[in-house]
């Protein structure tokens, strides 16, 4: 069972996302008549079992927080609810392959291959599947960055005095204009 109360576990999980977002294929590899179905059943294994473990974690966390109900610090349970953070988007991101795989699917069915020559994928059917690998991509970020923010946040907890403050509201600043590159 992971240490969720450490910034170390939630650091290699984002960067086994990465791993993984690294791995996606770019639809221009159809142009070639590149298979890119097994970049896809890759893709779809490692987020499968991102999506397991995050489950595993929690279903784990509830048992064990029913059975002796002081069993679970608060840093666990909130780590819990931390690593659940990343599931929508990394659910956004299977989603999005699964489109991938239907589309490649149609290819399979309707554009013949020879054994001696490649058939190039049609480019209205690459720029869908590039939409999706696209949103694939921005999903894995998320779940990455999320990952990160939660480590980032167990790295440098908040102050005591910060958790006492008095909440009321403060005027809003405005945000520096960030400009970034590819």
């Amino acid at each position: 069972m992971p240490d969720i109360t450490h910034p170390v576990y939630f650091l290699r999980l984002a960067r086994s996302v990465d791993r993984t977002l690294n791995a996606l294929p770019e639809a221009e590899h159809l142009r070639r008549g590149d298979d890119i179905s097994p970049a896809i059943e890759s893709m779809v294994g490692d987020i499968a079992h991102y999506l397991i473990e995050t489950s595993e974690e929690l279903a784990t966390s509830n048992r064990h927080e029913a059975e002796i109900p002081s069993a679970h610090s608060h840093a666990e349970r909130a780590g819990t609810a931390a690593l659940t953070r990343c599931a929508a988007p990394l659910g956004t991101a299977l989603a999005h392959l699964g489109q991938v795989i239907e589309r490649l699917g149609f290819l399979h069915e309707n554009i013949r291959h020879s054994s001696t020559q490649r058939t190039p994928a049609p480019d209205d059917v690459r720029r869908v599947l590039q939409e999706h690998l696209d949103h694939t991509g921005t999903a894995l970020r998320t779940a990455a960055q999320r990952l990160r923010d939660h480590a980032a946040q167990l790295s440098h907890p908040p102050s005591r005095s910060a958790m006492t403050a008095p909440s009321h509201p403060t005027a809003p600043t405005a945000a520096p204009h960030v400009t970034r590159g590819r």
